[in-house]
């Protein structure tokens, strides 16, 4: 009789134990996730890149299953420790995802390190790819193509907006990336790793050119005011430039640009150095 009162016992404690799952509380969430948009790359080495930053976002969960555990803590700190790269925005998505399994793993679920590290390494290099093309080539031209028109007449508001505006950007698809593999959990996989993804990366990719392009055109200027004149005729070089390319100049600086900086490795401040040198050769022989 007395082993089976206990045996019900027992079995009540089981049936509270699942009905009573731990969850995380929305400061919780918004902690791992603040975390992350912090500190994602910093710590940053060859051997690791992403990875202090993905562990020190999960830190917030692991502490709430296995504070007593110290043995348990440790293993999940080192199942996360492994190389880890992608865009930091785009990314949030993944933290969103592995933030959820661990919740349920720490309430039973039998879901193992091989493959939790599955889904970061499946998902980091596709988020990579669309997320560099949108918070790269994309959102930051458009920002910045504002930014200039509001500080071509000396307007600090300009900058201003350049900072906010990307600042901000950043912080609300991170935290919307987040938050969506969050709530998804494990099902948000099979939504961005579908024959979509590669549809949209490249959508992305020739939008964030377009960009570039109309702003190389637009505010990237090189003209040439020296001019062959003779008794009969005046020559105007750049009226000849024009008729044959427009923005050919301006195109080549670009060019130039990224040559030094792609195959050259040059810094954005030597680049920077390289152009000054060549308006003022450029300028004191008249040229421009």
């Amino acid at each position: 009789m007395s082993e089976k009162v206990e045996t019900v016992k027992a079995e009540d404690a089981t049936v509270k134990s699942e009905d009573n799952k731990v969850t995380l509380t929305k400061q919780e969430v918004n902690k791992s996730w603040w975390i992350w948009f912090k500190y994602c790359l910093t710590v940053f080495g060859y051997e690791r890149l992403q990875a202090p930053g993905f562990t020190l976002s999960m830190l917030p969960i692991l502490k709430k299953f296995y504070s007593k555990d110290p043995d348990k803590m440790v293993a999940r700190l080192k199942c996360h420790s492994v190389f880890y790269n992608t865009n930091p925005v785009f990314g949030a998505l993944v933290n969103g995802i592995v933030a959820s399994m661990e919740v349920e793993r720490g309430n039973g679920a039998k879901i193992t390190d091989d493959f939790i590290n599955s889904i970061k390494v499946g998902l980091m290099g596709p988020l990579a790819g669309i997320g560099d093309a949108v918070t790269q080539a994309t959102i930051p031209p458009i920002i910045l193509s504002i930014a200039i028109g509001l500080s071509s007449g000396g307007s600090p508001l300009g900058a201003v907006f350049a900072v906010l505006g990307l600042y901000l950007s950043s912080m609300a698809l991170s935290r919307l990336f987040y938050m969506q593999g969050y709530k998804s959990g494990r099902e948000a996989v099979s939504k961005f790793l579908g024959k979509q993804m590669t549809k949209i990366q490249d959508a992305m990719s020739v939008l964030g050119l377009t960009v570039v392009g109309a702003i190389t055109a637009s505010y990237v200027n090189l003209t040439i005011t020296s001019q062959y004149v003779s008794e009969y005729s005046t020559v105007k070089f750049q009226e000849i430039l024009d008729g044959i390319f427009p923005k050919l100049i301006p195109m080549c600086l670009v060019f130039l640009g990224y040559y030094l900086l792609k195959k050259k490795k040059m810094s954005a401040v030597k680049l920077i150095g390289v152009y000054l040198v060549i308006a003022i050769v450029l300028g004191v022989l008249g040229i421009v």
